[in-house]
């Protein structure tokens, strides 16, 4: 037997305080195997991977591969986080020997040795360790073509638990606060199945909801009060954080929040002026940190709530910086300075990758977003940059190469042409989603045809041939498709609402039975005490070793995507509960009950207990910006491991925050509905509702046009229904031959149609209304 000794000495301390007596040998061990899930590479029929860790020594209860040229492993994965200080490596005298291998723990979703080993001709090899591996999985890889058999694959440990890990609650709760009129639900994980619980006012705790928990659940969402109060949750004398109810409760406490971090984390004019690597528009962003087109997203889906907002941004020129800054930024024409913030961070995008002169595909990509939206934008900014950038984003859009001062490191794309399919699959990572030219594609199309442009139906073919080889080829049940895509996920989805509900005659055959059954799988994967989205059908809830965290933050944006094409009322109904269920575990319900900001109880209203800690410095250098997501639960805090404390990686990223602004986004659009209609005979009603009543003390109001067939249009203010309401109302007054509003009227006649919109572009609502007297 060969025994890999790394230092006996401490060796021998180390699994004494681990329960295995005084000396490493001679003494019956805990094998945690024992305790795990196996998985290999492959096997013979018969000689499963379970085989090697079932504790039985014997040919038949062995793992046998079967042989190929490529690389040969087998993967134990552990029930949490586990201290592994040695493990034994069996094989038989009537199967070789195993010679070269390499024992393999994973990181940020990469494999790293951890030990190597060459030569070998022992059937029994042990290796200790120092110090101990912290780890969930472990696995033994052998490289080239090899046939081997191992009866046994022990591992000696303990489970890890962090001893300065914080007591968590027993009732998690969205620490904010819940929305009016959505879903609301809490987890109580180590609370009996049928205990009774109660809503309370915090003050007086006088009940005002009573339900029953199940299945790990409680459920409030019939609970609307409209009021300023602030609740707790109690069940069996345990209590949740304080929280309140409001309408529009979410956009209320991140709307501000979510323009601040993205001002903050600009590249040389946010927090800090330094120059960094991996860096373009954001600190940190790569190519692939879709900051553009999630806020035109935002902007589209709710302009009022961005027009009002307080502007802090001024233009920043170029030339007032050292020489080592020149070319960086200033290609474009200010914008003016009346502008939301939004807009000048939207414009602050642009012209960075017009000024760089930025090529990648996923760069140009995001340049169709600025043109598709500039009929919006226009009223603040320059012709001149509409005219660069649509003359730039032409000629480069076919381009297939690349400079490397445009990519980096992370980059996959074979080529970067934006019309070639695109069949490559994306890291976990999040570099490369499935689908990300198809809105693209369709923005062009729509941009090209409006300029006059004779080519436009060769964007249109890109996205469709794009789009038919999705619903061709895309499986939903592998990991790697969905969650595996990491804060890229809601990409996809996007892409086919996107072709759908702005081209449903020319959509491909099967798009909507496709997201049907995406939206099957996700709801298959969801059903446990968090309603949380699981990585895969197996034990692993969350993509293996990642801080996922932008998965988690972007992931309702692809269900209420997902949503608009859905037509089975109770799978829409389910996947909004996801929705909220996803923001509320960014909130505080989870299984460690900490909200994924480290500043969160500084920032956000109502967040009691934020994220462990931040990461300082790094590429990013978020440590000044507000509103950062630092971190999430990592794989070994599922299902209910809160002991296990700050475990795994932090950081910050701005793809994990641009992720949740597109949700924001896809949020508001799903919940904003207008009607029109008759109040009485001399006066028609508008009713809108959207996400724009944040506070109860301030009598919020919003303006909408009202246009005829003719294009002619006037301006009518909506006010809050009530302090409490997500509902709108204005009234036009109808004369003999047309409307008017305040001093403003336009013509109506009989048979004609009048319509009123909010929300721009394909976030865009109306509403609509025929004269008949």
């Amino acid at each position: 037997m060969l025994i890999i000794k790394l230092n006996k000495i401490a060796l021998v301390f180390l699994l004494t305080i681990f329960g295995f007596g005084k000396s490493a040998f001679g003494q019956t061990k805990n094998n945690l195997a024992l305790t795990g899930a196996a998985t290999a590479s492959s096997f013979m029929d018969g000689f499963e991977p379970a085989k090697a860790i079932d504790g039985r020594l014997s040919l038949e209860n062995s793992w046998k591969n079967e042989a190929s040229e490529g690389e040969t492993w087998l993967l134990v994965k552990l029930p949490g986080a586990t201290e592994i200080v040695e493990i034994t490596l069996k094989t038989l005298p009537e199967s070789q020997a195993i010679s070269d291998f390499k024992i393999q723990t994973i990181l940020n979703g990469s494999w790293r040795n951890v030990k190597e080993i060459s030569s070998n001709k022992d059937q029994t090899v042990t290796l200790a360790f120092d110090k101990p591996i912290l780890t969930d999985r472990i696995r033994l890889w052998i490289e080239g073509e090899n046939q081997v058999t191992v009866s046994e694959f022990e591992i000696f440990g303990r489970q890890y638990v962090d001893s300065a890990a914080t007591e968590v609650k027993k009732i998690l709760v969205n620490q904010s606060g819940y929305n009016l009129n959505r879903p609301k639900r809490f987890s109580a994980p180590d609370i009996e199945e049928k205990t009774p619980f109660v809503l309370v006012q915090q003050g007086n705790e006088k009940i005002v909801f009573t339900g029953s928990i199940e299945n790990g659940i409680g459920d409030f969402t019939e609970f609307n009060p409209e009021s300023e109060e602030e609740y707790i949750v109690i069940a069996n004398n345990y209590k949740s954080y304080p929280f309140r109810i409001g309408p529009n409760w979410l956009e209320r406490v991140t709307y501000r929040n979510m323009i601040d971090f993205m001002i903050g984390a600009r590249h040389y004019v946010g927090t800090t002026d330094l120059i960094r690597p991996l860096s373009f528009e954001w600190r940190d962003g790569d190519f692939f940190n879709w900051a553009l087109q999630g806020m035109v997203a935002l902007y589209l889906s709710n302009p009022e709530a961005f027009e009002r907002m307080d502007k802090t941004v001024s233009y920043v020129p170029n030339s007032s910086f050292p020489s080592q800054y020149k070319g960086l930024w200033g290609a474009l024409e200010p914008f003016s300075e009346d502008a939301p913030d939004l807009i000048k961070l939207i414009h602050w995008d642009v012209d960075v990758k017009i000024s760089q002169g930025l090529e990648h595909e996923m760069q140009k990509a995001e340049l169709a977003h600025f043109l598709y939206a500039w009929p919006y934008l226009e009223k603040w900014l320059p012709q001149q940059n509409f005219d660069r950038v649509y003359e730039y984003t032409k000629d480069i859009w076919g381009k297939s190469t690349v400079k490397p001062s445009s990519t980096s490191q992370y980059d996959l794309s074979p080529e970067h042409n934006l019309l070639a399919l695109k069949t490559q699959m994306g890291t976990t990572k999040g570099e490369m989603p499935p689908g990300y030219s198809v809105i693209p594609n369709l923005m062009m199309y729509d941009v090209t045809k409006k300029t006059g442009g004779k080519d436009a139906e060769k964007y249109f073919e890109a996205a469709y041939n794009q789009m038919d080889w999705m619903i061709q080829n895309l499986d939903w049940k592998d990991p790697q498709v969905t969650k595996g895509q990491r804060m890229s996920e809601h990409m996809t989805m996007r892409a086919f609402a996107y072709f759908q509900n702005n081209f449903p005659d020319k959509a491909p055959q099967g798009l909507k039975d496709k997201v049907t059954e995406w939206a099957k799988v996700v709801v298959s994967r969801s059903d446990n005490y968090w309603d949380f989205r699981k990585y895969s059908d197996d034990e692993d809830w969350v993509p293996p070793s990642w801080n996922e965290t932008g998965n988690i933050l972007g992931f309702p944006a692809a269900l209420f995507a997902a949503m608009s094409m859905i037509e089975d009322k109770s799978l829409s109904q389910r996947l909004e509960v996801l929705a909220w269920s996803h923001f509320d575990n960014a909130f505080g319900r989870n299984p460690v009950g900490r909200h994924f900001s480290y500043k969160g109880p500084d920032e956000i209203e109502g967040v009691d207990l934020g994220w462990y800690d931040a990461h300082k410095g790094g590429i990013g250098l978020l440590e000044e910006v507000k509103f950062v997501f630092d971190g999430s639960p990592k794989s070994f805090h599922y299902p209910n491991n809160p002991e296990v404390g700050n475990l795994g990686w932090t950081e910050g990223w701005v793809q994990f925050n641009t992720a949740f602004n597109v949700s924001m986004a896809y949020s508001a659009n799903h919940y904003t509905n207008l009607e029109l209609s008759a109040a009485s005979k001399n006066k028609l009603e508008i009713r809108l509702v959207a996400p724009l009543n944040f506070d109860p003390n301030t009598t919020e109001s919003v303006s909408v046009r009202v246009q005829n067939e003719q294009g002619q249009s006037v301006s009518v203010l909506l006010t809050e229904e009530s302090t409490y309401s997500d509902t709108l109302i204005g009234n036009l007054r109808i004369t003999k031959s047309g409307i008017t509003s305040g001093k403003e009227k336009i013509n109506w006649k009989k048979g004609e149609t009048i319509t009123v919109s909010y929300g721009l572009g394909y976030f865009q609502n109306d509403a609509t209304y025929k004269r008949i007297d």
